[in-house]
Parts: structure tokens; C-alpha cells; sequence
């Protein structure tokens, strides 16, 4: 299903100081890499939306879990609200049995049909900082968010290692990180032929046992709302904002 892509201008509302914008923010990577977990930390999780909390023991999930978070910041005399809605793609690959539960095909199919925001304006690639594997696996991914439409000239992606508490075990380096957005920039620009500028691509390392770089997720989102909707050029220039 492809996104109207000049739907985002109805995301977006404007008073004399305020600018309020909503739109999606998506987790997708391999199961067990904290993509729930990092949401619950950034959402202030109190225990209203997702699902698949009781089991401990569950390795991957499989069904297509949201929640939102709001961001208030400042450009000049605007107060900047930015609602993101926020979505977690099952890790498991393809599509689940019978009985199973939803794998990632599946989610997609669902996140189209009944997600209330269906512009994604963030892509969060999600991977474990002391498991390569969950890495290299990044360009699967981002190859089912592109034949899923997720990527428009309006999204941003965020490069997301987690568990960085685990010093001792981090096999993912900073030379790594920076090769892979010169992949994603190659990768989606040979599939759609699509030029992502590299203000839309930012890499975040965060901890959900001490909280580290939680703060900067939040910025980085922050900022690809920014950026999606082109705040900074409207309050600098004071003209109506172009999609």
C-alpha cells in the first residue's frame, strides 16, 4: 500500500504561537533487541497500551503493539508539541501460522488498515549493540520497510543501538554505525531512487537499565518532526509551509 505522501500536510495545525504535528514513529528489527523496552522509556510507560507485559519468558513479539509520546520544544516565540504515535513491528520475519499471533507481514498488513496515523515520519532500526548479528540484520529490514512504503521524503531514520549498559560485550563499533548510514542513504536511494538527505539519518546508543541516551532518542525524534514538517524554514522565513 503506498502513502499519499501530501496527506502530512494534514498532520500539522498552527495558532498564533503554537504549531502542533502528529505522526508515526516505528520500531522494526530483529525480536529481542528492546524495541518494546525503549518505548516504555520513552512513553513513560504506565501500563494503558501494549501488550505482552506478563510473560517474561516471551522471546519475540507477535503482535503490532503502539502507545505516544508528546515532545514540547521551543523555535523562537512557537511553542513546538510534536505527538508521536508510537508503533512496535513484531521481529519475527514473513508471516505467522495459523494460531500464532502476528509476524512482521502481517503487522504491516494491520498497521496500514487500522493505525490511526499511517504517516510514518520516523523509522527506528533497531538492533542490539552486543549481538552483530541483530546489525547485519538491519538491511533486511530496512529492505520490508522500503517494499512497505514506510520511507517518504518526509521520514526520517533513527539507527538505534540498545543495551549500551553492556560495555563489556559491545561488538557493534562507531566506524559500524557511520558505514551503515552510508548504506541506508545507498540502499534507498537503489531501491526507490530516492536521495534521503543525511540530516534525516541520526544514530542513537541507549540503555533501559541506566536510562543513557534515552534523552537523546527523544531529541532525535524530536528533530525528524522538525525536519518532516520543515519548522525550522517556517518560523525562520514566516511563509507558508511547502509538502
Amino acid at each position: 500500500m503506498t502513502q499519499n505522501t501530501s496527506s502530512i500536510s494534514r498532520l500539522i495545525r498552527f495558532t498564533e504561537d503554537k504549531i502542533v504535528c502528529t505522526g508515526g514513529v516505528v520500531f522494526i528489527g530483529d525480536g529481542n533487541t528492546g524495541k518494546t523496552h525503549t518505548a516504555f522509556s520513552i512513553t513513560n510507560y504506565q501500563g494503558k497500551a501494549f501488550y505482552n507485559l506478563d510473560d517474561d519468558t516471551l522471546k519475540k513479539s507477535v503482535n503490532l503493539e503502539w502507545d505516544y509520546f508528546i515532545f514540547q520544544s521551543n523555535i523562537e516565540e512557537y511553542l513546538i508539541r510534536t505527538s508521536s504515535q508510537i508503533f512496535i513491528m513484531p521481529g519475527q520475519k514473513g508471516r505467522a501460522k495459523p494460531g500464532e499471533g502476528l509476524a512482521f507481514e502481517d503487522a504491516a498488513d494491520l498497521y496500514f488498515h487500522v493505525a490511526p496515523i499511517k504517516i510514518v515520519v520516523v523509522l527506528i532500526l533497531t538492533y542490539d549493540l552486543s549481538d552483530i548479528k541483530t546489525f547485519q540484520e538491519l538491511e533486511y529490514w530496512l529492505d520490508r520497510a522500503i517494499e512497505r512504503d514506510m520511507i517518504q521524503t518526509h521520514t526520517s531514520i533513527i539507527i538505534l543501538g540498545t543495551h549500551l549498559d553492556e560495555s563489556d560485550n559491545i561488538m557493534v563499533s562507531d566506524d559500524y554505525i557511520d558505514d551503515a548510514k552510508d548504506f541506508v542513504k545507498s540502499l534507498i536511494f537503489a531501491r526507490i531512487g530516492m536521495v534521503l538527505d543525511s540530516n534525516k539519518i541520526h544514530s542513537v546508543k541507549v540503555s533501559n537499565i541506566t536510562g543513557e541516551g534515552i534523552a537523546d532518542l527523544k531529541d532525535a525524534i524530536n528533530i525528524s518532526f522538525l525536519t518532516a514538517f520543515n519548522l525550522f524554514g517556517f518560523v525562520s522565513n514566516k511563509k507558508e509551509i511547502s509538502f
